[in-house]
Formats: C-alpha cells, sequence, structure tokens
C-alpha cells in the first residue's frame, strides 16, 4: 500500500558542532517521504518557492516519491536556520522564513487523496484538518505537532486530535499538552483527546507507544557519533508509516515492528547533514543494523 505525506518541503541553514551548512534539503515531509520510500510508494503535497533547486525534486522522485503534490510558486522556499550546542539535544532557532509557506493551501491530487495511510507532519492543525476532510476513506491516519500549535492554537489541535489514529508527539509536548510532568500518567490522557494510540519520542533514551492497555518501550540505538538531528523525528514518523503501509496490517506485532524501523531509520538521519545518511541507506542494510539492535535489546526477530 501506499502513503501521502503533507509537510514542509525546506531549505536549512544548520550549525552544529561537526559542522555548518547553508541552504541544504530539508523539511518535515521531505525526511518523512524519504524514510516512508524505503518501504512504500509516497506522495508528497507541499509548496516550494522558485528558488528551489530542481536537483532535490529529481532526488525525492528518484526515491520511491511521487511530487505532483508539491506546487511551485513564485517567492523564496520556506527557510528554516538554527544550530545545536555541543549535547545536541536542543535546537536553537536563529530565523524561521516561512516565505511561500504562507500561500500553502493543499489540495490534494487524486492519487494523493485516495492512499490509504496519511501522516500529517507539523503543520498549522487547520491545515492538518483541512487536508484530513480531503482524504478518502484513509485506514491510519497519524500526525505529528509541535510545541508552538499545542500553545497558540490548542483549540484547533484538539479539534483535529479528535480524528487521528495516531498521535506521535515528543516527552516534552506531551507533558505541555496534557499538564502532566511525568508521561505515564499522560498517555491516557492524550488519548481522551481522540488518538487510538500515542508515540512519544524521547531523544537518546528512546520512545514509548501506548494504545489505552498495553505499553511498548523501545530503546534508542546506540550512536558514537551524532552529526546533526535535524529531521530525525520526521524521518522516525516516515518510517513508522511507510512500515505499516508496506505491512497493510495494523495488529500490535506490525506497530512494534514498525517503531523499530522508524528507530533504526532515525539513527542513521543523524549521523550526516540534511538527507545525505539516507541516500545510501538500504532494507538490506535496516536488517543488519536490525540484528544489532536486537542483541542489545532482546527484541522480536526481523523488521
Amino acid at each position: 500500500m501506499s502513503v501521502t505525506i503533507v509537510g514542509t518541503v525546506a531549505l536549512d541553514s544548520i550549525e552544529t558542532p561537526k559542522g555548518k551548512f547553508e541552504n541544504i534539503l530539508g523539511g518535515s515531509a521531505t525526511f518523512a517521504g524519504v524514510a516512508a520510500g524505503l518501504f512504500s510508494p509516497v506522495d508528497i503535497v507541499s509548496i516550494v518557492g522558485e528558488d528551489f533547486p530542481s536537483e532535490h525534486i529529481s532526488f525525492l522522485q528518484a526515491n520511491n516519491i511521487n511530487t505532483d503534490g508539491v506546487l511551485t510558486v513564485p517567492g523564496k522556499t520556506f527557510h528554516w536556520s538554527g544550530y545545536y550546542k555541543d549535547d545536541m539535544n536542543q535546537a536553537y532557532t536563529i530565523a524561521t522564513d516561512l516565505n511561500v509557506l504562507l500561500e500553502f493551501d493543499p489540495t490534494l491530487p487524486e492519487a494523493a487523496a485516495n492512499r490509504p495511510y496519511l501522516f500529517l507532519a507539523n503543520l498549522d492543525p487547520v491545515i492538518q484538518k483541512q487536508v484530513i476532510l480531503q482524504s478518502k476513506s484513509p485506514k491510519l491516519i497519524v500526525l505529528d505537532t509541535m510545541n508552538y500549535w499545542i500553545e497558540t492554537k490548542i483549540t484547533e489541535l484538539k479539534d483535529v486530535l479528535k480524528l487521528v489514529d495516531v498521535l506521535i508527539i515528543n516527552d516534552q509536548e506531551l507533558r505541555l499538552l496534557t499538564g502532566q510532568t511525568n508521561i505515564i500518567p499522560g498517555l491516557p490522557e492524550v488519548l481522551k483527546l481522540g488518538p487510538k494510540r500515542v508515540i512519544v519520542k524521547k531523544g537518546e533514551h528512546g520512545s514509548v507507544m501506548y494504545n489505552g492497555s498495553d505499553y511498548f518501550l523501545l530503546p534508542a540505538f546506540p550512536l558514537p557519533n551524532l552529526i546533526d538531528p535535524t529531521g530525525a523525528g520526521d524521518s522516525f514518523a516516515g518510517g513508522f508509516v511507510g512500515y505499516l503501509a508496506k505491512a497493510g496490517t495494523t495488529d500490535e506485532a506490525t506497530f512494534q515492528r514498525a517503531m523499530i524501523a522508524g528507530t533504526l531509520i532515525s539513527s542513521h538521519t543523524v549521523q550526516g547533514f540534511s538527507l545525505e545518511p539516507l541516500k545510501t541507506l538500504t532494507l538490506d542494510h535496516l536488517n543488519e543494523q536490525f540484528a544489532i539492535f536486537r542483541s542489545y535489546a532482546g527484541l522480536p526477530e526481523g523488521i
């Protein structure tokens, strides 16, 4: 089966203790799309400006992604610039230039509207709901959000959460959304808002999934060399949704394996700048990494 991903396609300027790059390929839909494309065909719906390099579109198309839903309009592409300090657990924003993203009013192409799996990357919840209402009989809807929307559009966010199956957030966002200082009592509070399950990302401390009765705790893949965390959460979510689409089922074991796939892909994302680490990633490589991961964590066989 296939996936529609709605989010940003961007140009990033990033500095970490490992280096500095200007105007490199980024965006939530970009990272999620390439990750999901390892498993399933993907439709991306987004907007870029006339300055967006054509070779980036060609790269996406070469990675199992249909870009018919990526609209090019006059103006400059959404641009984020920021930096990370030594521990790289926190991104510090220098500037967020929305540019043509201010015009983003997505209309799903027919093909994208008919995909059974829908991932709504970090966007205004008003736009996320607009997309859901255009999707025709989706089998699974997964949504990501961030502190900004929780703080500024909580009513709209709660409105769209009633329509989704899976919410993916980090531990800080869960605390802000629920008012709980401990994430464990916060998990059922999230489900009261509408999602059937929630996945909480905890960076180097792994992730946890809760479905209303059962917990699945997953460690992070141990990495000695962290280069750039940008896009790690998006590639986790993309790998998660792409794996589910490939499997075509939504039983508990498949959800768990999808989390493992997302974890392994995000562990590659952070080992370089932009999409470079994902350009050479294959399913064979993922399975090799899984064998190592499994030996650390006592996980079930194979992804």
